[in-house]
């Protein structure tokens, strides 16, 4: 079983020098590049993370075809899905509690339009244990399904389980997802607290469980 978090063995170089990979190809073992154009461009940001307010964004109106749920068979995990927008410091606005998991329609899609989905939930809240909280232990090839409103279930199947120091997070990277392949996105806090602020982001990919062959 993989560690719940990895202990980065040295300070990440700049930002700005650094391409984002999200998973590795199943036949090499190499890093699977995503596209340039969500490559974070400069330090300031992370420098300026949870510091800045700006205006917040509300999730827009509900639509016919929302997320309501998601499972995680081996999270034992059947949790509610709410839509959420951008909080005041311009990042994507979560869940105030531990159960709830936050998907972000006006920057990630659909399950089952094609693209990437990118669903956020509580490593823990208040003390208490979130419904991510054991997302380290997903293992590649593990299934999720989520739930539509139309009652529509959909099932992804894991194809990679990454923590990322929190400085090298890139956001458009990880909404982006896999290019050319349906996919979702899950990601948590991790790693051992400092003051209350979590080092790592636990992100774990999963793609169209009919795209995986």
């Amino acid at each position: 079983m993989r560690p719940a978090y990895t202990t980065p063995v040295e300070e990440a170089p700049s930002i700005a020098s650094q391409l984002r990979y999200i998973g590795r190809d199943p036949a090499t073992g190499a890093p699977i590049r995503v596209n340039d154009h969500f490559i974070a461009a400069v330090d300031e940001d992370y420098e300026q993370y949870g510091k800045v307010e700006r205006q917040a964004i509300p999730a827009p109106p509900s639509g016919p075809d929302d997320v309501v749920r998601l499972q995680v068979p081996r999270l034992a995990a059947n949790a509610s899905v709410r839509s959420f927008g951008v909080d005041k410091f311009g990042r994507l606005d979560v869940p105030s509690d531990a159960q709830t998991v936050a998907w972000h329609p006006a920057y990630s899609q659909l399950p089952g339009s094609g693209g990437a989905t990118f669903l956020a939930a509580h490593f823990a809240w208040a003390g208490v244990a979130g419904v991510f909280n054991r997302l380290s232990s997903l293992q590649p090839g593990d299934d999720l399904g989520v739930t539509l409103a139309s009652g529509a279930v959909l099932t992804y199947r894991v194809t990679s389980v990454i923590d990322y120091p929190l400085t090298t997070i890139d956001m458009g990277a990880i909404l982006a997802g896999r290019e050319g392949l349906e996919s979702i996105t899950l990601m948590t806090c991790s790693g051992p607290p400092n003051e209350g602020e979590y080092p790592l982001r636990t992100v774990v990919l999963a793609v169209r469980a009919e795209a995986t062959g």
